[in-house]
């Protein structure tokens, strides 16, 4: 769009052991005019792979330090585990600050854990009219798991019980099938095995053929502990369909008149969505974090005629929500 294009942006994002992670950055000489790069380094906990995480955290370090040169940058560290509570004034300095009027959150190697809450807080800000999240594509995935060592199932920071108000009963629970389920089947049995409670997983169909066979098997550690009986409990969105998925979920929830907790398992995209809806319905989110990632989680960056290739979803543009 010409009227984006003219906009001077704000580029949030992390330096991780992937690739891709710069991708976006790149991304700034074909699509965008780049005013302010704000990158996190989120470091995992301790494991078996932080030597191998540390090398290639500092060569992406070294790449972003000289794509960034000749703009206005800044890097901050963040532990994994880190309370948000520094990142939510980081945050809202950015959203007050010179290039606070158009932001680009890239969460192509952001957890859960921290962009979940940062979607909220820049919707949240009066100041931002733009605002468009990112997502960028690699070569290939690790055959190998992706993440290790979660935590117990928790909330995602800022996507707890409501402090205003009575909460619904809870009567759907929203999953989204990614690679690894961890513990949340257990979860589910324990928590969520009511007659009352309907079960929703959104599966994400059309997909690459590996990826696809790696969430039929999410799904199936599900069944075995809390049986699909309905064909809707399965739905099928594209993977990088945010507002497909987005309205999914108001068909599962009656438009969200119906009191539901969300579980971000999936592909970035339905995660996207998820944190939307659970913005505008005001939703728990919960989900058990990993300790630490695989290093090559992803390898490589995918192309299209030279430049990264990706999806952007535009959020807010000229201060209207698109959802």
């Amino acid at each position: 769009m010409d009227a984006l294009r003219a906009e001077k942006w704000l580029l949030i994002g992390a330096i991780s052991t992937q690739d891709r992670c710069l991708s976006m950055l790149r991304h700034s000489a074909h699509s965008f005019t780049l005013g302010h790069a704000a990158f996190l380094e989120i470091v995992d906990e301790q494991s078996k792979f932080r030597v191998q995480s540390d090398a290639r955290r500092k060569a992406n370090r070294l790449l972003w330090q000289a794509d960034v040169a000749s703009y206005s940058h800044e890097l901050l560290e963040f532990e994994l585990l880190d309370p948000v509570r520094r990142l939510q004034k980081q945050v809202g300095q950015w959203a007050t600050g010179e290039h606070k009027k158009s932001v680009i959150l890239d969460v192509t190697c952001l957890p859960e854990r921290f962009f979940f809450p940062m979607i909220r807080w820049l919707v949240d800000s009066v100041d931002v009219e733009n605002l468009i999240v990112t997502c960028m594509s690699p070569e290939r995935y690790t055959e190998e798991d992706l993440a290790y060592d979660p935590d117990d199932w928790a909330h995602i920071q800022t996507f707890g019980p409501a402090s205003e108000g009575p909460e619904k009963p809870v009567k759907r629970v929203v999953v989204g099938a990614g690679f690894l389920p961890f513990s949340l089947p257990d979860w589910l049995k324990k928590d969520y095995n009511e007659s009352s409670i309907q079960v929703s997983v959104l599966f994400p169909f059309p997909a690459a053929p590996a990826n696809i066979k790696r969430s039929w098997e999410f799904v199936r550690q599900i069944e075995l502990g809390l049986k699909l009986t309905d064909e809707r409990q399965l739905a099928r969105v594209g993977a990088n369909d945010v507002s497909g998925c987005f309205d999914r979920i108001d068909c599962i929830t009656r438009n969200g008149s119906i009191g539901t907790v969300f579980a971000p398992y999936g592909p970035k995209a339905h995660s996207i969505a998820m944190c939307l809806q659970a913005i505008k319905m005001n939703a728990q989110v919960f989900y058990t974090q990993p300790t630490f990632y695989h290093p090559e989680y992803t390898t490589g960056i995918k192309l299209e005629d030279g430049v990264p290739a990706g999806f952007a979803y535009a959020v807010r543009v000229n201060k209207r929500m698109l959802y």
